[in-house]
């Protein structure tokens, strides 16, 4: 089993379904095997142990984009990339080249628009950094719910985005199931 991070998530009133659904989401996405992208896993667990703040500020279509706040603050050190975890639908990778530490959520397969040789011709190779898989809440949950704010470009409009309040590291517990290990502070939105 590998490691998996919570997101506690906060809707704004500026969401269709805020009336029905409320302010609170969730996902959970299980890293990728640390044997096979060992320094985007561990780079993303610092993320979530130093987390101070973020939200889910772009809609690109086939990509939902967060900013992320933590002491990590620097771009990853190269495009570390698998081939035996490529960018599915329900991935989540780093933003940017070089990539970090912005992530987004892939809502459609980007195998062609962030895989091998997407975003460089010179380099067949490069890809975008990739994390892990969203387990809980892509499909008819949390992820699908960011996928409906109106607009796309939702980046200078704070009134649209989707905090980030906390991230929780949980661990394989040995009997098949999950244990928490370190929760971040629990950040209240602010601009």
């Amino acid at each position: 089993q590998n490691y998996r991070i919570k997101f506690d998530l906060e809707f704004q009133p500026t969401i269709p379904d805020f009336a029905e659904r409320g302010k609170d989401g969730t996902l959970i996405v299980e890293l990728a095997p640390i044997s096979l992208i060992p320094v985007s896993v561990f780079n993303f667990l610092e993320i979530a142990r130093t987390w101070k703040k973020g939200a889910f500020h772009r809609n690109a279509g086939h990509v939902l984009q967060a900013m992320s706040r933590s002491e990590v603050t620097r771009s990853m050190p190269f495009q570390e990339y698998s081939k035996e975890y490529p960018h599915k639908k329900g991935t989540i990778g780093y933003a940017g080249r070089p990539s970090g530490p912005e992530f987004y959520v892939s809502i459609e397969d980007n195998s062609r628009n962030h895989g091998p040789g997407s975003q460089q011709k010179k380099n067949p190779y490069e890809a975008d950094c990739i994390i892990g898989t969203v387990v809980q809440g892509m499909e008819d949950g949390t992820a699908a719910r960011i996928h409906t704010m109106p607009g796309r470009e939702f980046i200078g409009d704070k009134k649209k985005w989707v905090w980030i309040r906390r991230m929780h590291i949980m661990v394989p517990d040995g009997r098949g199931g999950y244990v928490e290990l370190f929760s971040s502070p629990d950040v209240i939105p602010a601009d």
